[in-house]
Protein backbone atom coordinates (compact mmCIF):
# COMPACT_ATOMS: atom_id res chain seq x y z
CA UNK A 1 0.00 0.00 0.00
CA UNK A 2 2.92 2.64 0.81
CA UNK A 3 3.39 4.19 -2.76
CA UNK A 4 6.73 5.12 -1.51
CA UNK A 5 8.18 1.60 -0.41
CA UNK A 6 7.08 0.27 -3.72
CA UNK A 7 8.58 3.07 -5.89
CA UNK A 8 11.85 2.33 -3.93
CA UNK A 9 12.00 -1.19 -4.20
CA UNK A 10 11.45 -1.13 -7.92
CA UNK A 11 14.36 2.21 -8.26
CA UNK A 12 16.96 0.56 -6.11
CA UNK A 13 15.95 -3.25 -6.05
CA UNK A 14 14.83 -4.94 -2.96
CA UNK A 15 18.12 -5.68 -1.33
CA UNK A 16 19.35 -2.12 -1.84
CA UNK A 17 16.27 -0.73 -0.13
CA UNK A 18 16.31 -3.20 2.72
CA UNK A 19 20.04 -2.60 3.36
CA UNK A 20 18.84 1.48 3.58
CA UNK A 21 15.54 1.16 6.04
CA UNK A 22 17.51 -1.35 8.22
CA UNK A 23 20.97 1.65 8.11
CA UNK A 24 17.85 4.49 8.49
CA UNK A 25 16.38 2.24 11.57
CA UNK A 26 19.39 1.55 13.33
CA UNK A 27 21.55 4.69 12.65
CA UNK A 28 19.80 7.83 11.81
CA UNK A 29 17.08 8.30 14.22
CA UNK A 30 15.55 11.44 14.63
CA UNK A 31 18.01 12.92 17.02
CA UNK A 32 20.56 11.96 14.16
CA UNK A 33 21.66 13.08 10.79
CA UNK A 34 23.50 9.98 9.42
CA UNK A 35 22.42 10.40 5.91
CA UNK A 36 25.97 11.29 4.55
CA UNK A 37 26.30 7.52 3.93
CA UNK A 38 23.11 7.18 2.44
CA UNK A 39 23.99 9.33 0.26
CA UNK A 40 27.17 8.13 -0.41
CA UNK A 41 25.55 5.04 -1.39
CA UNK A 42 22.88 6.23 -3.70
CA UNK A 43 25.52 8.26 -5.26
CA UNK A 44 27.43 5.42 -6.23
CA UNK A 45 24.42 3.69 -7.20
CA UNK A 46 23.29 6.54 -10.06
CA UNK A 47 26.56 7.82 -10.81
CA UNK A 48 27.39 5.47 -13.81
CA UNK A 49 24.06 5.87 -15.25
CA UNK A 50 23.75 7.96 -18.10
CA UNK A 51 21.23 11.55 -18.18
CA UNK A 52 19.02 10.47 -19.80
CA UNK A 53 17.92 7.26 -17.47
CA UNK A 54 19.34 10.02 -14.21
CA UNK A 55 16.25 12.27 -15.90
CA UNK A 56 13.89 9.29 -16.50
CA UNK A 57 14.43 8.37 -12.79
CA UNK A 58 13.18 11.78 -11.93
CA UNK A 59 10.33 11.91 -13.49
CA UNK A 60 9.36 8.55 -11.64
CA UNK A 61 10.05 10.02 -8.48
CA UNK A 62 8.39 13.09 -9.19
CA UNK A 63 5.59 11.21 -10.50
CA UNK A 64 5.47 9.18 -7.39
CA UNK A 65 5.77 11.90 -5.12
CA UNK A 66 2.54 13.57 -6.77
CA UNK A 67 0.92 9.98 -6.06
CA UNK A 68 1.79 10.19 -2.14
CA UNK A 69 0.64 13.85 -1.49
CA UNK A 70 -2.49 12.90 -3.43
CA UNK A 71 -3.11 9.73 -1.12
CA UNK A 72 -3.43 12.10 1.83
CA UNK A 73 -5.63 14.72 -0.06
CA UNK A 74 -8.19 12.52 -0.94
CA UNK A 75 -8.65 10.79 2.69
CA UNK A 76 -10.21 13.96 3.76
CA UNK A 77 -13.03 13.45 0.85
CA UNK A 78 -13.32 9.72 2.35
CA UNK A 79 -13.30 10.59 5.69
CA UNK A 80 -16.43 12.84 4.90
CA UNK A 81 -17.77 10.38 2.39
CA UNK A 82 -17.79 7.90 5.18
CA UNK A 83 -19.89 10.09 7.15
CA UNK A 84 -21.90 10.65 4.93
CA UNK A 85 -22.53 7.55 4.43
CA UNK A 86 -22.95 6.61 7.89
CA UNK A 87 -25.81 9.37 8.60
CA UNK A 88 -27.57 8.37 5.24
CA UNK A 89 -27.77 4.33 5.94
CA UNK A 90 -28.86 5.20 9.67
CA UNK A 91 -31.51 7.60 8.42
CA UNK A 92 -32.81 5.07 5.64
CA UNK A 93 -35.74 2.33 6.94
CA UNK A 94 -33.16 -0.84 6.46
CA UNK A 95 -33.58 -3.89 7.52
CA UNK A 96 -31.05 -5.05 10.77
CA UNK A 97 -29.49 -7.29 8.65
CA UNK A 98 -28.45 -4.52 5.32
CA UNK A 99 -27.37 -2.02 7.71
CA UNK A 100 -25.28 -3.82 9.12
CA UNK A 101 -24.08 -5.35 6.30
CA UNK A 102 -24.37 -1.60 5.00
CA UNK A 103 -22.18 -0.18 7.84
CA UNK A 104 -19.00 -3.20 7.67
CA UNK A 105 -18.86 -2.71 4.40
CA UNK A 106 -18.25 0.88 4.29
CA UNK A 107 -16.61 0.45 7.69
CA UNK A 108 -13.77 -2.20 5.80
CA UNK A 109 -13.23 0.38 2.81
CA UNK A 110 -12.54 3.51 4.92
CA UNK A 111 -10.32 1.07 7.04
CA UNK A 112 -8.44 0.32 3.65
CA UNK A 113 -8.22 3.94 3.03
CA UNK A 114 -6.92 5.09 6.99
CA UNK A 115 -4.39 2.13 6.25
CA UNK A 116 -3.04 3.68 3.25
CA UNK A 117 -3.14 7.06 4.48
CA UNK A 118 -0.84 5.96 7.67
CA UNK A 119 1.59 3.92 6.04
CA UNK A 120 2.35 6.82 3.43
CA UNK A 121 2.62 8.72 6.58
CA UNK A 122 4.13 7.59 8.86
CA UNK A 123 7.33 5.93 6.95
CA UNK A 124 10.16 7.33 8.43
CA UNK A 125 12.89 5.47 6.45
CA UNK A 126 11.29 5.70 3.47
CA UNK A 127 11.08 9.46 3.87
CA UNK A 128 14.59 9.77 4.76
CA UNK A 129 15.50 7.57 1.59
CA UNK A 130 13.43 9.46 -0.76
CA UNK A 131 14.46 12.50 0.47
CA UNK A 132 18.60 11.74 0.07
CA UNK A 133 17.64 10.10 -3.49
CA UNK A 134 15.95 13.22 -4.72
CA UNK A 135 19.37 15.18 -3.64
CA UNK A 136 21.36 12.41 -5.58
CA UNK A 137 19.25 12.61 -8.72
CA UNK A 138 19.24 16.46 -8.54
CA UNK A 139 23.18 16.92 -7.71
CA UNK A 140 24.03 14.59 -10.96
CA UNK A 141 22.17 16.60 -13.40
CA UNK A 142 23.73 19.45 -11.83
CA UNK A 143 27.60 18.02 -12.09
CA UNK A 144 26.71 17.00 -15.49
CA UNK A 145 24.92 20.15 -17.04
CA UNK A 146 28.51 22.13 -15.09
CA UNK A 147 30.92 19.51 -16.53
CA UNK A 148 29.37 20.11 -20.09
CA UNK A 149 29.81 23.91 -19.77
CA UNK A 150 33.22 23.34 -19.63
CA UNK A 151 33.85 21.16 -22.19
CA UNK A 152 32.37 23.82 -24.43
Amino acid sequence: MNTIKKFLRKELGQNRYDGLVNFVNKYSGPEQRNDKEIYEELYAFCAGMEVERIMERQLRLNDMMYQAFQVGKTYSLAFFIYLGAWFFLLSADLQTELLIGGVLAISLCFGVKTYQFFSNRCAYADARIIETYRTVLHRILERRAREQREVK
